[in-house]
């Protein structure tokens, strides 16, 4: 956890809530001869609705200000120091807010504070990717990842290359997004679905043996889960081919996020592939990640894209969708058990919808609604 400095600006307003078994202390009552807004030197929104799940979820709401942000901070005492910041909400075009709160069963109560912050950079409607967004019940971290421009595919002369890796295609990715810090663990897998699919078991390892179809229905379980706090005009789903390449790259145009690496040397500080790991799945983060904070773009898992399998435009598009049909979905990142030229940035891959492997899963975005 980190120390945090509370202070007073005509941007920043928090929300204190001391949540306890049965009762909720507001902000403008008094603790320990003192109010809780006032331990904070900071003013304080009104928390409307509090509605208790069993015992183990608590949801708040309040009226939303559509030009500001929500950073929502837990701890186990009053005191301003040592909170644990546990999500970020962007702004979002809508009149309520909400927040879904695990209750942590190792403590009888918890302070909750959220913090909100006017986005002077955002524009009326818009979504801002300036940090990390967490869907805290599931510790799944996404990743921010700016709207922007890129070459898609590889040259001519790339050492290994494919012919399906051209022709070289600009992309502008038109929106931000953000995409899962690493691929889809067992333990989110579970929390969601209620199964267990994967050959190599581990909470931490990436869940695999899923299909398209089983990657898409996680999804959409997600967005249902996660309703009442969806950016307006965003959805989870599986990024698009571009969409990955553009994040795996992180802005670079080598062979690999770090470099071109011809001899792959250097891969194994950077990917789990055959060089370094012939037998299993490894766990998620275990290497070194892109410059937008990404792990195991290169190897661990194959991971599936939104897209049928298809031929480059070539020239310039913006948010391509890939084929409208097709037989096979794109899979992107090499794997566990796979070459090491399979984990180069422009290498592509497919494979049936419907078939199970286990060097395949797949990790989340948090995109715009696509409208064909």
């Amino acid at each position: 956890m980190q120390d945090l400095e509370l202070k007073s600006s005509p941007h920043i307003r928090l929300i204190l809530l001391l949540i306890c078994v049965q009762f909720i202390v507001q902000t403008n009552q008094v603790i320990n001869g003192q109010s809780a807004a006032d331990r904070f030197d900071t003013t304080h929104v009104k928390i409307d609705v509090v509605t208790r799940l069993g015992q183990n979820f608590m949801i708040f709401g309040w009226e939303n200000d559509a030009d500001c942000k929500y950073e929502i901070y837990r701890g186990s005492s009053i005191s301003p120091t040592h909170w644990e910041k546990i999500a970020e909400l962007p702004p979002l075009d809508d009149p309520r807010r909400s927040y879904f709160l695990p209750i942590q069963s190792d403590r009888s109560v918890q302070f909750v504070y959220i913090k909100q912050i006017e986005d002077v950079g955002g524009g009326e409607g818009s979504a801002t990717t300036e940090a990390p967004m967490t869907i805290p019940e599931l510790e799944l971290e996404m990743m921010p990842i700016p709207a922007g421009k890129f070459v898609m595919g590889s040259p001519a002369g790339e050492k290994d290359r494919d012919d399906d890796e051209g022709p070289q295609t600009t992309v502008t990715i038109s929106k931000p997004f953000w995409l899962g810090k690493t691929e889809v663990t067992q333990a989110q897998w579970k929390a969601v679905m209620g199964s267990e699919p994967s050959y190599w078991k581990g909470n931490y390892l990436p869940v695999e043996r899923v299909t398209w179809f089983d990657a898409m229905a996680f999804c959409e379980k997600l967005n249902e889960m996660k309703s009442d706090s969806l950016i307006a005009g965003y959805r989870y789903t599986l990024p698009t081919e571009a969409q990955w390449e553009y994040a795996c790259r992180a802005g670079t145009s080598t062979r690999f996020y770090y470099g071109d690496d011809p001899d792959y040397s250097q891969l194994e500080k950077y990917a789990w592939y055959a060089g370094n790991c012939p037998s299993r799945t490894h766990t998620v983060a275990a290497r070194t990640p892109n410059d937008w904070g990404l792990h195991d773009m290169h190897g661990n898992v194959w991971e599936w894209c939104l897209d049928w399998f298809g031929d480059y435009t070539g020239g310039s598009v913006s948010d391509p969708l890939g084929p409208s049909s097709g037989q096979d979905r794109v899979i992107r990142g090499g794997g566990w058990n796979f070459r090491a030229d399979y984990s180069r940035s422009a290498y592509r891959n497919y494979y049936w919808t419907d078939a199970p492997y286990d060097s395949l899963g797949f990790r989340i975005a948090l995109s715009p609604v696509h409208v064909e």
